[in-house]
């Protein structure tokens, strides 16, 4: 069955599979042209503070030479297990330094890596919507989702939304597969990628439930798939939650909710951890009283939340207009947590600086970036209208739905949406060719007296 929601007919297969394919190509070839010029500070190895990517080397290094998920720092005497980081990504970093045997063999191995799973990430998700555009939608989604810079950049840090993007990508094109077929092995590989998606980022966690609830609103999928659906994706997680609930290392995923909670409820979080970095007063200041209420929290959650509270009631404005806001800033432009712009980590030599074709992406881009999220916003609600769009719509529609609300309550930054702008750039799609098919008719109506 074929579904379109705009003007011009969907792709055939053959065209479909071509669109994907090429698109998979263009973005592989752009990625790893960015990873072969770019200089990144990343010295992962040293005994440093390289926030997230450097936990994440520290447990994978833990991982193959201890068998312990620890963030204890490589050589330590006596790692002790914890579980304050997600475990897919550093699973996938380990498996890396099995199949090397020096740090410069494994550093090259992940980014190249990464290049390529950024490109499986495009194919998937063209695969995935198919029959839900036409054929020159997929074109320009595909193009969109090859030349993003924050996609394009992202393969060339150690950063576990690397992992996280395909595997939604999988995801997406398994439920997809499994709606259309009604097959009970597409429900198992969309899954296990889902739980793997969720042990890469435990944000992701409920979001098999909250499909498999929007799915049986749809008729998207049968119960008893659905069941299925549920169960595979959360028993890993249920598994992992047991393990952690045996440690007694100070380091748990509940510590690192409760920063992410009382951080993200500080407007001046990304300018005091700028100004800490280099240790003025003022950000220094800042940082030593939300790490106060972190403590708080920690100790008595109820004084905590009090004391967040408190601080809210002196400028209730000015904290509505923060969450408020916090959407756009998660989807915006900016990196808040990292080197600025689209980096990460300092990166030198970035051909997004260097080289004019991708300074021109980056420039249109960089215009368009409020309004692809504008548009992915009214391509979201078209979704929801919709009595029975296609699943991998509504898995797009529903991870960017979930998303926004859960970062927008913990921390928000546009490095956490880059795993997820895939789904932005195909809402905003789905948004234009709804438009075009008003518009078309509208014209249509004009023209026919009848």
């Amino acid at each position: 069955m074929r579904f379109s929601l705009g003007n011009g007919r969907p792709a055939t297969g053959r065209t479909a599979i071509a669109v994907a394919m090429l698109g998979g190509l263009l973005a592989m070839f752009l990625r790893w042209y960015f990873v072969t010029h770019a200089q990144v500070l990343q010295p992962l190895f040293r005994d440093s503070n390289w926030g997230d990517a450097g936990q994440y080397y520290r447990y994978a290094w833990n991982l193959f030479h201890h068998g312990l998920f620890s963030s204890a720092a490589p050589g330590s005497a006596n790692p002790i297990s914890d579980g304050f980081r997600d475990p897919a990504y550093p699973v996938f970093l380990a498996l890396g330094m099995a199949i090397t045997d020096n740090y410069d063999h494994w550093y090259t191995l992940v980014i190249l890596s990464q290049t390529v799973l950024g490109a499986v990430t495009v194919t998937c998700v063209i695969l995935a919507i198919r029959d839900a555009l036409p054929t020159w939608l997929l074109v320009v989604a595909a193009l969109a989702m090859a030349v993003w810079p924050h996609l394009v950049s992202i393969p060339a840090y150690v950063l576990s939304e690397n992992l996280t993007a395909p595997l939604c990508a999988i995801s997406a094109l398994a439920l997809r597969e499994a709606a259309v077929r009604r097959s009970m092995g597409y429900v198992l590989v969309a899954g296990v990628s889902m739980a793997l998606a969720a042990l890469s980022n435990a944000v992701l966690g409920p979001l098999a439930v909250v499909l498999a609830c929007t799915f049986a609103s749809k008729r998207s999928l049968p119960p008893r798939l659905l069941l299925v659906l549920v169960a595979v994706s959360t028993l890993p997680l249920l598994a992992w939650g047991i393990r952690n609930s045996h440690l007694t290392a100070p380091l748990s995923p509940a510590i690192r909710v409760e920063m992410n909670l009382v951080q993200g409820s500080w407007p001046t979080y990304h300018a005091a951890a700028q100004l800490a970095s280099v240790e003025d007063p003022v950000g220094v200041q800042t940082i030593d009283a939300m790490n106060l209420e972190m403590a708080t929290l920690h100790i008595d959650r109820v004084e905590g939340l009090k004391a967040m509270a408190a601080r809210m009631g002196h400028a209730p404005g000015t904290y509505l207009a923060w969450y408020l806001s916090k959407p756009a800033l998660l989807w915006g432009w900016e990196i808040g947590l990292g080197a600025g712009d689209i980096y990460m980590y300092p990166t030198h030599n970035s051909p997004f600086v260097t080289n004019p074709i991708f300074k021109a992406i980056e420039a249109v881009t960089f215009i368009f970036n409020g309004v692809l999220a504008l548009l992915a916003l009214a391509g979201l609600i078209v979704v929801a209208l919709r009595r029975d769009p296609p699943a991998a719509l509504i898995t797009f529609a529903v991870t960017a739905a979930w998303v926004t609300v859960v970062y927008g309550v913990l921390q928000s930054d546009p490095r956490y949406s880059t795993p997820y702008r895939a789904a932005e750039i195909v809402l905003a799609c789905v948004a234009v060719s709804f438009i075009v098919t008003y518009l078309r008719k509208r014209v249509v109506g004009t023209q026919d007296p009848s």
